[in-house]
């Protein structure tokens, strides 16, 4: 039996964010040793790493810029707040969820509160990931043999990103039903989101992105998504993963598919 839980809270709570073009530092996935120096300032606060910590809480880190307080929101409880460091380094702790919970992450610098793009998607399992509107997600995690697919991002006309992680710069081909659709290059960290050159059907696709030789293959069920009412996002489990449904900060609905491979890879 599939598991659907309906979270309510206001799209407020989480905070409006603002697009735009985040990438994670070079080699900093959800497992790096250690966080880089932030020598730069950052436009926007970056979840960087999720890990367990005794008694059932989870830590997350990240990098802001530097002295910036640092703000979760999240429909349970009051917002957390840290600090960022003098290199831009923070960290906070939350209770580890028994359901998937979306985070609105922002900081406070020089009196401007500064939101992350998208929102933080947190599971039971510790996989954290960037959901962000008319893109691909972006699922921070263990260092993978590439390639593989992370996430399947659609709306309900059907339009799709495929995203994950490949040979970095490679030049990559995505199939859908042994159809290719869509070509593209993972980029310097081997991250990839590649956009289906055409609306997709709601059914069960066979979805193939090739590296060279290797390859990796999911087949997710597109299916159209029900208005959320009163609520900002439903979390559904399936056989593939975690279904997202979730309202983006510019009003529209759209739906990440988590793939399961993901699940635990903290």
């Amino acid at each position: 039996m599939k598991a659907i839980i309906i979270i309510a809270l206001t799209a407020a709570t989480l905070g409006a964010c603002h697009p735009g073009s985040v990438a994670l530092p070079p080699g900093q996935g959800a497992q790096a040793d250690s966080p880089p120096e932030a020598k730069a300032y950052r436009a926007t606060p970056l979840l960087l790493q999720v890990a367990f910590e005794p008694a059932g809480r989870l830590r997350l880190t990240g990098l802001a810029a530097a002295g910036a307080k640092v703000r979760l929101a999240s429909p349970a409880g009051q917002p957390l707040y840290g600090l960022a460091d003098s290199q831009g380094r923070w960290r906070l702790e939350v209770s580890r969820p028994t359901e998937p919970r979306l985070f609105g992450l922002a900081m406070v610098d020089q009196g401007r509160v500064v939101q992350s793009e998208g929102y933080v998607l947190i599971t039971p399992a510790g996989t954290a990931a960037q959901l962000r509107a008319g893109a691909g997600t972006l699922a921070l995690g263990a260092h993978v043999v590439a390639p593989v697919i992370d996430a399947v991002d659609f709306d309900a006309k059907g339009g799709t990103v495929v995203s994950g992680r490949a040979t970095p710069h490679a030049a990559l081909d995505l199939f859908v039903d042994t159809v290719r659709q869509s070509r593209g290059h993972a980029d310097g960290d081997g991250r990839f989101s590649l956009a289906l050159d055409e609306p997709q059907t709601f059914a069960v696709h066979v979805l193939e992105v090739v590296d060279g030789a290797r390859r990796a293959v999911v087949q997710p069920r597109l299916t159209v998504a029900s208005p959320l009412v009163g609520s900002p996002y439903r979390a559904t489990a399936t056989s593939v993963g975690w279904r997202i449904d979730w309202i983006t900060p510019g009003g529209g609905q759209q739906t990440t598919l988590l793939m399961a491979s993901r699940e635990g890879a903290v």
